[in-house]
Order: C-alpha cells, then structure tokens, then sequence
C-alpha cells in the first residue's frame, strides 16, 4: 500500500502541470465557450425534471428529447449549480489528470520505471491537441480516459487471459457509451480494425457486450443516445461540404476570414499531414518503430498498430471529403495520445538509435518545446484573445436589453455559435435544435444559409435577428426592409 501511495505522489506534480495548463487561458478569459452553455441547459432541466431530461422545450424553437450521452450531465449534477456555472473549466482538466495518474501508474507496473513513467507522462502533456481542448467542459477527457483503460484491459486480457482484466474491458466499456458519442465512434473503427487484424472476432465480441450492458444499465435510453447521434452524422453527411464554410459569406477561399480556428481547420483539409504538427508529433516515432524496428514483444505491436490505426483514421477522415462527416480527423489521435507517448519513449529508452541517442534525444526535447510553443500560441489566438466565442461586455449588455423585454422575440442568431448562449441568458426562443435527432430541421441556417433569409425568417416564423457585425454586416445578409432594434457596439438586433 506504501508503495502505490509512493508512486502515486510521484506521478501527480506533472498531472498537476498538466491540469495548470488547461486551465490557465480560462483564468484569462473566464466567459470562452460555445458547448458549455449547451450542457448548462441541459444540466439545468436535468435539476428541473429531476433526472436525466425528457423533452426540451424550453427556449429551442425545434424542441426535442434529450439524446446525449447522460455520464457528463449526472456528475455535473453531483455539484451546485452555481458551482459548475462558475468552475465549468475545471471539469475536463480534472478527468485529465485522473488519466495522467493511471497513464503513470500503468506504465510503471509495466517497466517497473519512474523515470519512464514520468517522460510518458511528459510527453503525453506535450501533445497539443490535449492540452488545448480540455480548456472548457466537456466529456471528451472522460471518455478518452476510459478509451485508454478498455483498449489496455482488452489487450492484458489477450496477453494473460486474466478474466478480471475482460470484466474491466466491458464495464469501462459501457461507460464510454454512456460519456462520449466520438469515442463510442472510435470504439466501433478500433474494435473492427483490431478484429481484422489479429482474425480474433474477441475485439468485436467486447463491443457489442459492452453496447448490450450500456442499452441495460441505461434502462434503454441509450438507444435514444445512438439515435441521436445517427441523426447527427447523418446531417453532416448531407452538409459536410459546408462544415468550415462562413455561415453568411460561404467559402473560405472566397473571403479572407479573421477567425483563427477556421484558418486553422482550413489548414487541416489542405495538407492533412500538417494536423500532426499541431496534434500529436509523438506518432513520427511510431512511424519509426513501425517501418525500421518493429518489435518482437505483441503487446508493444498491438500499441504500435493502435497509433498507426488513429492516423489513418486522422488522415482519411481528412484527406477524403466524403469522410469528413465522421469527425475532425485530428480528433483520433486524440485517442492514441497515451500509446503514442509511450512508444516515444519505448523507443528512446531502448537504445534503439544506438550511437544516435544523443542526436534524437535533442530532437525529442526540440520537437517537446515546439509542442508547448504551439500550445501557447493556440491558447492565446483561440481562447485567451478570442471575441467570436466568449461572452463580451457588449454582448451581455445586448443580453441584458433581450431579457429586459416583455414579449420574447424569436430569434435567428448569426453566427450559430451563440445560439444556446442567447438562450441561457436570455430565454429568448432561438431558431436552434435541442436534441440530435432533428438537427436536420435547422439545415436552412446551418451551417451556410443558401435562402434568402426573408423566406428563413418567414418559414420558421421568425421575429428578429441578433447578428454580431464583427463577423458579418448588415450589408452581408443581403435583406433589403429591415428595422435596427437595438445596437450595442458589434451587437445588432434587427427586425424584419
């Protein structure tokens, strides 16, 4: 016991570097979010109809029944409202540094190493794309967690045939159903992919027991889950052409844009190789085990084909538009970040550039500070000094005005993005989707309107518009009767 409580000190300061990192550009610029002020909504009827939500009405002009996976929303709901309201960011940094923690003790139980178990941990906080998105609530770290421990169990099971290592592989597995619709994605194209590979249908069989006992300890309501999320691809299937397109302007080769994430992503379907870069540097030395020292050990092989699988996933989920429906490509590196470390460490360690070791190990430190620079930078450009998706003065005062009002106009909120913000402050009815399962019903506006936004307006019996002018004019929408309502520095709100 002294021992675990030893190992488990030492592997904390850097999971607390980890979870320091995360949150620090929100200690910047507190009110940054988009999807938070979906899941506080949520959290909110969660309180309302005590338990997981039955219909949503309330302020989403295409109302539904709640779909998403209901993990998240029940520990938020462990915690005072206020609580979570305030310290919303605090949440995915934490299921990161639980990660960290079992990341260092597996790795030591392992190679029986601290010091190998430390550089692990390293170089997982040196990915990017880790850091980065873990900086506002939601699942993604606690699903990504549990990805990592239900591939690990599956493996140690193959290696020892130890049937508590099967057990945790099929309840943790559930659990990603339950916590994060991507990673239940991933779950599926790792488990076929390993069933293909190793002619074992074992990776397959635990998928679909964990998918039976997720249907079961969820009383059927995941199959709500995974309608929603069949909904889900099946709109983005159908618009994908439009996914990084302005949602006035159209193209972005069309128009130069200001926001750095869509100059980013935009960077992505150019040269897809360039998302490695800022996600995950750590495959290149997989890619070098791979071509010139594959291993003998099957349990290093299975890690290695782990990474290599999450790249050709990124890469062609990327590289061919007819795929880009089934998520950000970079996103599946994501769910090889801690293999990809190991093995980046594996192969230093190893002495397997012989008289080189010296030469990679700069490498490996050069390519560890490009990491962190890249981190800073895209925290500072995208979150810290970000106007599109926090929450501005001007904008709760335009808030502040909408709530002041008797009758509550509905609203076309351009971009989309503050769609479920103006519903939480305001209550204002917003032309926006409550579930997953009839996001199709707002394909007029998003994500590029192709109607005239008269006819938009018309159809869906619309009252108003609240435009933020520093992502498109008036002039932009192309209407020509219309009445300012209100102005308050880049916020508009025009009727008609």
């Amino acid at each position: 016991m002294m021992n675990i409580l030893l190992v488990f000190i030492i592997g904390t300061p850097l999971a607390l570097i980890a979870v320091f990192l995360e949150i620090y550009p929100r200690l910047k610029n507190r009110l940054f979010g988009v999807d938070i002020w979906t899941h506080l909504l949520y959290l909110k009827e969660y309180h309302k109809q005590k338990g997981i939500p039955g219909k949503i009405e309330n302020g989403f002009i295409i109302s539904g029944h709640y779909d998403y996976p209901p993990a998240f929303i029940m520990i938020l709901s462990r915690f005072p409202f206020r609580l979570v309201e305030k310290y919303e960011f605090i949440f995915s940094p934490f299921f990161d540094f639980v990660h960290l923690i079992f990341i260092f003790m597996f790795v030591y139980l392992i190679t029986n190493s601290i010091v190998f178990a430390l550089l692990t941990q390293l170089l997982y906080i040196l990915t990017p794309i880790i850091i980065i998105e873990n900086s506002s609530a939601t699942p993604r770290s606690l699903g990504y967690m549990l990805f990592s421990a239900v591939v690990l169990s599956q493996f140690l099971f193959m290696s020892s045939g130890n049937y508590i290592f099967l057990g945790v592989a099929i309840i943790l597995g559930a659990c990603i159903f339950l916590s994060h619709r991507f990673t239940a994605q991933g779950f599926l194209f790792f488990s076929i992919f390993f069933t293909v590979l190793e002619k074992n249908i074992f990776f397959i069989a635990v998928f679909l027991t964990s998918f039976l006992i997720a249907v079961v300890m969820s009383r059927g309501f995941y199959l709500k889950v995974l309608k929603g999320h069949i909904g889900n691809l099946l709109f983005w299937k159908d618009v994908i052409k439009y996914r990084f397109y302005h949602q006035i302007k159209g193209s972005f080769e069309e128009y130069k844009t200001k926001d750095f994430v869509f100059k980013l992503y935009n960077q992505f379907l150019k040269f897809p190789p360039f998302v490695l870069a800022i996600t995950n540097p750590w495959v290149l030395p997989v890619l070098y085990i791979l071509f010139f020292s594959y291993p003998a050990d099957i349990f290093i092989q299975r890690l290695v084909w782990w990474v290599i699988w999450s790249y050709i996933l990124a890469l062609f989920t990327i590289w061919i538009p007819s795929l880009r429906f089934l998520g950000e490509g970079q996103r599946y590196l994501e769910l090889s970040a801690f293999p990809a470390a190991f093995l980046s460490v594996y192969l230093l360690m190893n002495g397997q550039f012989g008289n080189f070791t010296w030469l990679a190990t700069i490498i490996y430190i050069l390519v560890g500070i490009s990491a962190l620079v890249t981190v800073f930078v895209i925290q500072y450009k995208a979150i810290i000094k970000d106007t599109m998706r926090t929450l501005t003065p001007s904008m709760k005062q335009m808030f502040a005005y909408l709530l002041s009002l008797e009758k509550k106009p509905r609203l076309l909120c351009i971009p989309h993005q503050i769609t479920t913000s103006t519903i939480y402050h305001t209550g204002c009815p917003v032309f926006v989707n409550a579930d997953y399962s009839h996001i199709n019903k707002i394909k007029d506006v998003y994500p590029f309107i192709k109607k005239p936004i008269k006819d938009i307006m018309r159809t869906h019996k619309l009252d108003m518009i609240l435009l933020n002018e520093s992502y498109a004019s008036i002039e932009d929408l192309k209407i020509e009767e219309y009445r300012v309502i209100k102005k308050i520095d880049n916020f508009v709100l025009i009727e008609v």
